[in-house]
């Protein structure tokens, strides 16, 4: 039997589209933090018979992911790609949980097909090296290569590496849960309408734009340039998804009166959070560490109507 954990993801610059047959390779490069303290456990245990099988992991303080009957196929058959590709054979129970509930819009597909592929490429006495993991774990789950580095990742082709020479290396996160709901429309099936948008055209451009800005100013420590970069990008990301054939959204009004009660701090003090949000409803913020008394303020704030996640204090 072996473990093998990871850590989900935050993109800052988003991976938004695919090229098709490529193994999700993206349309534009992307930029990610690693939330280190939100993990995914994969064990692997040999078993008799002829399939895989997966299972819910029991572990104090961690809870099974919710798959369903599609998930749960696409992630066993990404663990028999691997088997393929180690030359492995034999049947597997794979068990895993997460650390963080499945509801606050992290990303767990990254985290745990991360996780399952390094624990495959420990049972497996496999030598490649953390970026070819990396390549490998992408044919999975797009957003998993990048939760094989830490803190910041960035993802380009292949495989992500970690980018040298950036500033903020520990920060705090928060996500502001304001719906726990399943989504209509799956961040594949996004992936696929956002080409569709009439805004797609230049998006590769607009991203990789930002992508350099973001990585001059994490470099730099200007705090406020990052900002608004982050924010430049989600607003476009979202507009994609509102201009798409057809059309859909992720935002809602609570999400939009959280957002706005972030811009009001920054309007106010000049300073405060890296804002940002993914495929979905829920509002994501990144702090420095000396922001901690502006943190726990708009904490408090938002869990007067809203479940918020904390990378220091857990969820309520």
């Amino acid at each position: 039997m072996v473990e093998a954990s990871a850590p989900s993801n935050i993109a800052l610059i988003k991976y938004m589209g695919k090229i098709v047959g490529s193994g999700n390779q993206p349309t534009n490069a992307s930029l990610s933090y690693s939330l280190d303290h939100w993990r995914t456990i994969v064990q692997l245990e040999s078993i008799a018979g002829p399939e895989d099988r997966w299972a819910p992991l029991e572990r104090t303080g961690y809870a099974a992911p919710v798959l369903s009957e599609k998930g749960r196929e696409k992630f066993l058959q990404h663990f028999q790609f691997l088997k393929e590709t180690f030359n492995a054979e034999g049947a597997f129970r794979i068990r895993s949980a997460n650390n963080f509930p499945s509801d606050c819009g992290l990303a767990s597909s990254a985290s745990s097909f991360a996780a399952l592929t390094w624990a495959a490429a420990e049972q497996f006495q496999a030598r490649q090296s953390v970026n070819e993991l990396s390549v490998l774990s992408r044919k999975g789950s797009g957003s998993s290569c990048r939760s094989f580095f830490t803190p910041w990742a960035i993802w380009e082709k292949d495989g992500a590496e970690a980018p040298q020479g950036l500033g903020f290396q520990k920060l705090l996160h928060a996500a502001v849960i304001v719906s726990g709901a399943v989504k209509e429309v799956s961040s594949s099936e996004a992936h696929v309408r956002v080409t569709t948008s009439p805004n797609f055209v230049g998006r590769t451009d607009r991203a990789e734009g930002r992508l350099r800005h973001l990585l001059a100013c994490l470099k730099e420590e200007n705090w406020v340039g990052a900002h608004e970069a982050v924010w430049e990008e989600f607003r476009d990301m979202h507009d994609l998804f509102e201009t798409s054939v057809p059309p859909f959204r992720y935002r809602t009004t609570d999400s939009k009166n959280v957002v706005d009660a972030c811009h009001h701090i920054w309007k106010f003090k000049k300073d405060g959070p890296l804002v940002t949000m993914d495929a979905g409803p829920n509002v994501h913020l990144l702090y420095r560490p000396e922001q901690m008394e502006l943190a726990e303020k708009m904490v408090r704030h938002f869990r007067e109507k809203h479940v918020v996640v904390t990378s220091w204090g857990g969820f309520r």
